[in-house]
């Protein structure tokens, strides 16, 4: 009775596996291949991406993963002009410490007029390609501002004042810039049900 027992979970627990396996093998989700941060294109399949859960995307958006949440684009706030900035004495206070109390993180922290782009704020930054070829898409939060930061305009924090040279010194960059929204995908409890 007990060998009985143990192949009847053992079956059951194979099925479920090959399921699970079979649906996600059905599906894939690319990394569009950018250098930005955590930017994932939709290829209309998805497979689980390592520590996190499987994506299922029904359009043909990109989706952005940034500290283990998805995001997509939401409310486009236009194009806006790119400069860098590093911890340096020069770039600002030396400390690495932002004007939101946080320290400074690559791929992640920007400055802006935070009257603009409020502190806190998360957004995806596209089409953000520095006169030095480097590209800067992705997402990031809003942590810091600086005095030459104004209006439309972003001071992209890189780790050293070489790197963050090189984002304007061939001249004026610019990206999109897009709220950011966290992804949900669809399931039965969030989609209306037509009768």
């Amino acid at each position: 009775m007990f060998k009985r027992v143990k192949i009847s979970i053992l079956l059951i627990a194979c099925l479920l596996i090959t399921s699970v396996f079979c649906t996600c093998a059905s599906t894939n989700i690319m990394y569009n291949g950018t250098s930005g941060p955590g930017v994932v294109e939709e290829t209309k399949e998805t497979v689980p991406l390592i520590g996190t859960q499987v994506i299922e995307v029904a359009t043909e958006s990109k989706i952005y993963i940034h500290d283990g949440i998805a995001y997509v684009k939401g409310e486009d706030k236009g194009k806006f002009s790119l400069s860098g900035y590093c911890a340096c004495n020069k770039c600002g206070t030396g400390t690495g410490i932002t004007a939101s109390g946080k320290p400074v993180r690559e791929e992640h922290t920007i400055a802006s007029d935070w009257k603009v782009l409020p502190k806190g704020t998360v957004i995806i930054l596209e089409d953000a390609i520095g006169k030095d070829g480097q590209v800067y898409d992705g997402v990031y939060v809003v942590e810091d501002r600086g005095g030459g930061v104004k209006n439309n305009h972003l001071d992209i924090y890189r780790p050293t004042h070489e790197l963050a040279s090189l984002v304007t010194h061939y001249g004026r960059a610019y990206g999109n810039v897009y709220i950011a929204e966290e992804y949900k995908p669809a399931t039965s409890s969030n989609i209306d049900k037509k009768s």
